[in-house]
């Protein structure tokens, strides 16, 4: 089945599971009649079911793994969890001014119990916003916030459901409380396949540390290898999450991209730059040691049918990993497509895989031009940004049907986007990587 297919699918599951509980409450003929009180029951609706919707958008479901734009179903899963919460403020909001007896019952210790737990669901979905948003700055470690994140995420599902049945009125339909039981199962069997099965399944293809090469005094190639098993496949330029430890069931962080060949033979490099956390981990990792994987993810494919003229591919810092990966896995295939590379890093201390590129420069049809913003050699021809002069001066007369790949920090991101406003690239021809998703 095609990824287009599968996206298709996806989401007319999950925008049906958001709206049936609102188009039952409309379908059931159990509406009051009373305007302020039915919208702020129905928004109620909404905000619950995509509350609980949220499970399955991160899930990381392995069939649509070459489906989902991880950045964006990440990126998106902020803004919806935020919309969840407006949505359901609204409803207590709206009732409260309908029957201003109701906000007193913010004060869980006199309400009565069908409201107080619904004031229960309301402050747990309102610490997870809160931690969410501030977690950076209360330099949370990640892995406790996602363990106080799954705690709240039962306590909004448990105590907003128990809020739900038992004022009872709208969900006394068998047809109304047929589809909300529906929604729990839903649910249910998506946190269970988040926390229980899907980390079995990546139990069950663990992968032994190779080498880890350092290739600037903060940045190292990861190369693992299968440990009983032939490997698990990839596409250049997607990602994947690594966790060490005696179990599968571990709490990780962020992805990180491939930088080795999708033609390896079952072994795979991850470029990883020590940020803190679990990356400060990496250059203390031995030989032999076991790491899970969890991927491959994203939709990046050097089949598409839009890549085929050729390849612009832009990396700041650590941004390069995916570019090496998509061009030792040129190099392997015999590709001779055009490969233009923009990489910017501060200085030559700084830029990664020198050796590598002269090495892939006669192999792959390759222009390589390395920007450094402040470059050690005051004659260094490149100095500052990749800017839309830079690439104009190097990309043939069709650049606009080239295909553009970019991934850097979020600064370079935006500042790459106007230059491609300028030059008239549509965003039908760029895929970006910018990995903010925690």
């Amino acid at each position: 089945m095609s990824p287009s297919t599968k996206r298709k699918i996806f989401y007319s599951i999950y925008f049906a599971l958001v709206l049936l509980p609102a188009i039952a409450m409309l379908l059931s003929g159990y509406l009051r009649g009373e305007g302020m009180r039915d919208i702020a029951v129905l928004l109620g609706f909404l905000g619950m079911a995509l509350a609980g919707i949220q499970l399955i958008s991160i899930g990381r479901i392995h069939w649509l793994a070459d489906a989902l734009d991880m950045d964006k179903v990440y990126n998106n899963h902020h803004w919806v969890s935020l919309l969840s919460i407006l949505l359901i403020i609204a409803h207590f909001m709206m009732l409260s001014f309908y029957n201003p007896i109701i906000a007193g019952f913010l004060n869980v210790f006199k309400a009565p119990w069908m409201i107080a737990a619904g004031s229960i669901g309301l402050f747990g979905l309102l610490l997870i916003g809160i931690t969410s948003v501030l977690r950076k700055s209360f330099k949370m470690d990640y892995r406790y916030w996602l363990l106080i994140h799954d705690i709240f995420t039962i306590i909004i599902l448990y105590f907003g459901m128990t809020h739900l049945f038992k004022v009872g009125y709208y969900t006394s339909h068998p047809f109304m409380k047929a589809i909300w039981i529906f929604e729990i199962a839903v649910w249910v069997v998506a946190f269970a396949y988040i926390r229980i099965i899907r980390p079995m399944r990546i139990g069950q293809k663990p992968y032994m540390v190779e080498s880890v090469v350092g290739e600037s005094a903060d940045t190292y190639s990861l190369t693992l290898v299968p440990d009983g098993h032939d490997g698990v496949p990839f596409e250049a330029g997607q990602v994947a999450w690594i966790s060490t430890g005696h179990s599968p069931f571990v709490l990780s962080r962020n992805p990180f991209s491939y930088s080795g060949s999708s033609e390896a033979g079952g072994a795979i490099r991850f470029s990883i730059k020590n940020l803190g956390d679990f990356t400060s981990t990496i250059p203390h990792m031995q030989k032999g040691q076991r790491v899970y994987v969890d991927g491959p993810y994203g939709t990046f494919n050097l089949e598409d049918p839009r890549m085929q003229k050729g390849l612009v591919l832009i990396a700041g810092g650590i941004g390069l990993a995916p570019v090496m990966s998509i061009l030792n896995t040129l190099a392997d295939r015999g590709d001779q497509r055009p490969a233009y590379v923009f990489y910017g890093d501060f200085n030559e201390d700084t830029a990664l895989y020198a050796d590598e590129f002269e090495h892939l420069k006669s192999k792959v049809n390759l222009a390589f031009v390395q920007v450094l913003e402040k470059p050690l050699n005051e004659e260094y021809p490149h100095r500052g940004y990749i800017t839309q002069d830079v690439m104009l001066a190097h990309l043939p007369q069709n650049y606009k049907d080239l295909f553009y790949f970019v991934c850097g920090p979020a600064a370079m991101l935006r500042a790459i986007e106007k230059h491609f406003d300028a030059m008239g690239i549509e965003d039908s021809q760029v895929h970006e990587e910018n990995y903010t998703m925690a």
